[in-house]
């Protein structure tokens, strides 16, 4: 819930994103402002200096041991040393704030924490960390600097951003793109090829195991026939025509913060990489989904940018249609590199109208 902006190591996004670790808010002795934070959410000043308003979503919906668990291992990590707090805390805050979700999404945000009962809670958090981590821990696989969460946020967990809920129910599955019909296996190779610019896995290996493991535990209960709700990234009008100068624009005051003046993305001084490259060598292809501007503009309707506003649990979207579609189309239409296969794409049925090629 918390590392998307605060990061694993929980020394925030600098200019962006506070630091968790000696921040007062945190090590405070009396945890009420952190509580009362955590369940009605939070907005940066907006000055001359930081015009840019940011904000933390409200927790509400999370429950009172859940919230005591989280504070807990924040108020006592990475050096911080105050005392845990207790769901009795939470519970009496909760009453006295009697905080209001606005989010009347039906999807439930599953919670990684559960995949330590399973039987084989290795390989799923092995899975689990692949799709976090992509980029070190396969470095032969994926060619630029992304890894599976730049698109499927939250190692899968966030309605409308690509989650990983109940996926693994619709494979085998005929794929337009393909002409035929795809394993899951093909399908996650697929994205190392497009969105990685890379090489695919061996489909025995065990990473692979591990990654399509971790899709499984987050089938639960799903049937083919189900429609499970936030899956994929929505859609937008494909009537809506694109304005590339207000797209640029959009780009310039609502996405470079994260993703860079010229498309780069944003890298700790390790060179690792915090927010992804958006366009450039370092990228996806152009046999990426990203790459088409209607899946783009969808994409960013419903995820971009992070702390915008009040929505569970990333403070994700805000932009109108039309911004997305502006957006859309500016930055897929930015240099990039080619895929090799592009000829072998939509053999049977006809190729989307905005397909790169």
């Amino acid at each position: 819930f918390c590392v998307d902006c605060h990061r694993p190591d929980s020394a925030g996004v600098r200019g962006i994103f506070p630091p968790l670790t000696q921040n007062p808010a945190i090590t405070a002795a009396d945890p009420a402002t952190l509580l009362h934070i955590t369940l009605t959410g939070w907005k940066t000043a907006e000055t001359a200096a930081h015009p840019r308003v940011y904000t933390m979503p409200a927790f509400s919906r999370l429950s009172d041991q859940e919230l005591a668990e989280i504070l807990s291992f924040v108020r006592t990590s990475w050096g911080n040393n105050a005392e845990p707090v207790a769901a009795s805390q939470v519970k009496k805050m909760r009453a006295e704030l009697d905080p209001k979700t606005t989010d009347s999404s039906k999807f439930e945000t599953p919670r990684l924490a559960d995949m330590l009962a399973s039987p084989n809670a290795g390989q799923l958090v092995r899975g689990m960390r692949l799709h976090l981590e992509t980029k070190a821990l396969l470095p032969q696989n994926v060619g630029n600097s992304l890894n599976c969460t730049s698109c499927h946020l939250n190692a899968g967990t966030v309605a409308d951003g690509s989650p990983f809920v109940g996926v693994s129910a619709f494979f085998p599955g005929y794929a337009p793109r393909a002409g035929r019909v795809i394993t899951l296996e093909d399908r996650i190779n697929g994205c190392f090829r497009r969105s990685m610019n890379g090489k695919p896995l061996p489909t025995d290996s065990t990473d692979m195991k591990a990654m399509v493991a971790y899709f499984d535990w987050m089938k639960q209960e799903t049937k083919p026939q189900d429609k499970v709700a936030g899956r994929g990234v929505g859609k937008v009008d494909m009537a809506i025509k694109p304005n590339v100068e207000n797209g640029k624009q959009v780009y310039s005051t609502q996405c470079a913060v994260c993703h860079g003046k010229d498309g780069e993305g944003l890298k700790q001084a390790d060179g690792r990489v915090i927010y992804p490259p958006l366009w450039g060598d370092d990228s996806f292809n152009i046999g990426a989904g990203m790459a088409r501007t209607y899946t783009a503009a969808a994409f960013v309707k419903r995820n971009m940018p992070v702390g915008f506003h009040e929505n569970f649990p990333l403070g994700q979207g805000g932009l109108s249609d039309q911004e997305a579609v502006d957006v859309g189309e500016y930055f897929t239409h930015q240099p990039r590199p080619d895929y090799p296969d592009k000829g072998k794409d939509w053999p049977k049925d006809k190729k989307p109208a905005d397909a790169r090629y």
